[in-house]
């Protein structure tokens, strides 16, 4: 796809297409491409993290799942109220605290 393009080669500073400027060409293509798939997968992950600690909360004790949850945190060191847009772009998994708040309603 971008080995072999002289208009992409040329638009990188080079006189004809090599490898090594199509390597180039491809990953400042493709870093937009990659964070926007990133997003969509996370929020898709953050969405099913909360779908599964509903159904644990309903069909199994939602106070042991807070328990684990804040045992993991504490021994991984996380961060309890990390920014938003940090969580957006960044996390797979919600906050705790979020977590928390909603197996609790």
């Amino acid at each position: 796809m971008c080995v072999g393009k002289d208009s992409l080669a040329s638009a990188l500073g080079g006189s004809e297409a090599s490898f090594h400027l199509g390597l180039i060409a491809f990953g400042v293509l493709y870093t937009p491409i990659s964070t926007l798939i990133g997003i969509g997968t996370n929020l898709f992950s953050r969405y099913n993290e909360y779908q599964a600690d509903e159904f644990a909360e309903n069909h199994h004790n939602g106070e042991a799942l807070i328990s684990s949850l804040k045992k993991l945190s504490k021994n991984n060191l996380s961060n309890l109220t990390p920014h938003p847009a940090y969580v957006f772009f960044h996390y797979s998994h919600p906050p705790l605290l979020k977590r928390i708040r909603a197996i609790r309603q």
